[in-house]
């Protein structure tokens, strides 16, 4: 279990219990407009739940004030010591910073407690928020992929392909700007 406390949020396990504030982000269509899923059913979302329950790699992210949970951080491992990092968060809580700080904080895990030399993460090339988060991060811009993958269909079944890029930093990078 990991419990990850920065000023505003705790980054813990996903419990049962999270699941009405987990749809209230993961059924909206601004949380799937950039991911490979359609805004979730109340089922999908108990489904998802109980599957990130027991999972030490992807944290709900709750409001130490009240434990409202706001968004969702993961992470996998890839080769060479290379993570990757993502994360969805409720509309509701845009423009307050908790990405910003869940993230940060889930970097500073990833790079401290797991070793990892270097974590990256790709977003949609319209994704402007999230672009900028990543950015926030330290995290620099180093590929872009023109049409590289796709998740849904236009209205004739058509695929509808996305551009996107990728960023990264480096576990030295990381110890730099964590020093300042």
């Amino acid at each position: 279990m990991i419990n990850i406390e920065t000023n505003r949020l705790i980054l813990r396990n996903f419990m049962i219990e999270d699941i009405d504030d987990f749809f209230d982000y993961m059924s909206l269509e601004s949380t799937a407009k950039y991911e490979n899923f359609d805004p979730m059913t109340y089922d999908e979302c108990v489904a998802t739940i109980k599957r990130r329950i027991e999972k030490d790699n992807v944290m709900a992210v709750a409001l130490k004030s009240n434990g409202k949970v706001i968004g969702d951080v993961s992470f996998s491992k890839d080769d060479y010591d290379t993570f990757d990092i993502s994360y969805d968060f409720n509309e509701t809580f845009h423009n307050m910073g908790y990405a910003t700080e869940a993230s940060l904080a889930m970097l500073n895990h990833i790079f401290n407690d797991l070793s990892a030399r270097r974590v990256r993460a790709e977003c949609n090339d319209d994704n402007f928020a999230s672009i900028r988060l990543l950015e926030r991060m330290g995290m620099r811009r180093e590929g872009y992929f023109i049409e590289d993958v796709t998740f849904k269909n236009d209205e004739n079944g058509n695929p509808i392909y996305i551009s996107s890029y990728l960023y990264a930093i480096l576990k030295r990078e990381w110890e730099l700007l964590s020093a300042k």
